[in-house]
């Protein structure tokens, strides 16, 4: 063990200690963005011995079907904490919580399947550039009464009325996150009915996608104290609006300095290396639909004029387009990735749009022509794929995936991907039901 985490669970021991943790949550998260991994007594956590798991958790389907073993054999890998991650549960007393990393059991290398991993690669990669990642994830979510109607039916967009009527759920979802080592910029009511938004402040990428983890887990556990199931399904109520994960993006210099803050002169963006890192974004969307919607249900949140972008486009400010430049505020200029579902994954969300932005800046990549106005009456930009099999066959095709996850990774996905569209296929749905029984 070196010194420095020999001195970090010394940190995390003497914070078991003071907050009297009888228990540590050690969470991996599967390939569906699903918290999975075990419960240590504190005692054996500080081993730091991690445990064993499965390696299934990274190629199984959302319920847990094991269709496909794209991996060899179904035997263990190793699950390690990551204590820079350790902190003290916000939702129960005595609870810890910590983010896990996997490797193989005979080499000890990385899982090269293991999302979190990949995400630390791609860090790593802009490190050797000089630079760290900020990163803020917007969700909204949905909250439904246990028969699966929503809690009010009425569109109540930012009210305040509504939102005080919600406000003893809210607040204690706000405080839960907030004891958990997050800081809680907002909250309102979304554009559909009963949908709700809880906005974090940014923070560096990794711990954002941690945090985004998290943040998920206790929005569920505190809807189901109040008797609700909170969502944060794609598309829950067909002609509502849908639920998406914005990711905003910037890149922090040594000194501290916000990189896209150049003022160079360069472009609409005034900024060089944010164009740059913009292009990379604009080069890729199509590969990486897989990722940022990773359901079949996901592909009705892609409506035309719902906020949910079904174009390749970018704009200053602009709400109708597939990303969203913020340029202007001092100090804060930033780019919001708006094309992930609220149900993808976040270390893969994450690891997609900041490899596509990491090639962007060290390959001269075309910037598409910026969108003024509404893009959606035009025919001249691209759009997204609107079937699971397209962007399958996308993501299988892409050399730039292969690049930014594994091969092993594009592989299995592609064909677990393949899995759940032939499950889908197969089912005899309430629609087919409804309209063709009685009468045909």
């Amino acid at each position: 063990m070196s010194q420095a985490q020999s001195d970090e669970l010394k940190r995390v021991a003497e914070l078991c200690d003071k907050h009297n943790i009888h228990t540590v949550e050690c969470i991996i998260v599967d390939n569906w963005g699903v918290p999975r991994g075990k419960r240590l007594p504190t005692e054996q956590f500080l081993r730091n011995e991690g445990y064993g798991i499965a390696n299934v958790v990274h190629t199984w389907q959302p319920r847990c079907e094991i269709e496909i073993t794209p991996v060899q054999e179904i035997k263990d890998i190793h699950v390690q904490p990551d204590l820079s991650s350790f902190r003290v549960a916000g939702w129960a007393d005595g609870i810890g919580v910590v983010l896990c990393d996997t490797y193989t059991t005979d080499t000890h290398e990385p899982v090269d399947i293991d999302p979190r991993q990949m995400l630390k690669a791609t860090l790593k990669k802009f490190a050797d550039l000089g630079y760290t990642v900020n990163a803020a994830t917007e969700l909204e979510f949905y909250l439904f009464n246990p028969d699966g109607t929503p809690l009010f039916t009425s569109l109540q967009c930012y009210g305040i009325n509504k939102g005080a009527e919600l406000e003893p759920i809210i607040l204690e979802i706000r405080e839960a996150l907030r004891k958990t080592g997050m800081l809680v910029e907002a909250s309102n009511v979304e554009y559909g009915p009963s949908q709700i938004e809880i906005n974090l402040r940014y923070s560096e990428a990794m711990k954002m996608a941690d945090d985004t983890v998290l943040y998920k887990y206790i929005v569920r556990l505190v809807a189901q104290k109040h008797g609700l199931v909170a969502s944060f399904m794609a598309k829950p109520i067909l002609g509502e609006s849908g639920c998406g994960m914005h990711v905003h993006q910037s890149l922090v210099t040594k000194d501290g300095k916000n990189a896209f803050d150049a003022n160079d002169g360069k472009g609409v963006l005034d900024s060089a290396l944010m164009e740059r890192y913009l292009a990379g974004l604009m080069a890729y969307t199509k590969d990486l639909q897989v990722v940022n919607t990773p359901t079949i249900n996901g592909y009705k949140r892609l409506v035309d004029y719902s906020f949910s972008p079904t174009q390749v486009t970018w704009g200053l400010d602009n709400r109708l387009v597939g990303v969203r430049c913020i340029n202007g505020a001092k100090g804060s200029n930033r780019i919001e990735w708006r094309w992930a579902a609220a149900d993808a994954h976040p270390y893969l969300v994450l690891n997609g749009a900041l490899a596509a932005g990491y090639e962007g800046i060290t390959n001269d990549l075309p910037l598409p022509e910026m969108v003024t106005g509404d893009p959606h009456p035009e025919d001249k930009w691209d759009r997204l794929p609107n079937h699971p099999a397209e962007a399958i066959d996308n993501w299988e095709a892409s050399a730039f995936a292969r690049r930014a996850f594994s091969d092993a990774f594009v592989d299995m996905w592609a064909a677990v991907q393949r899995v759940e569209l032939a499950t889908f296929a197969s089912q005899v749905t309430d629609w087919e039901l409804a309209r063709y029984r009685e009468i045909i």
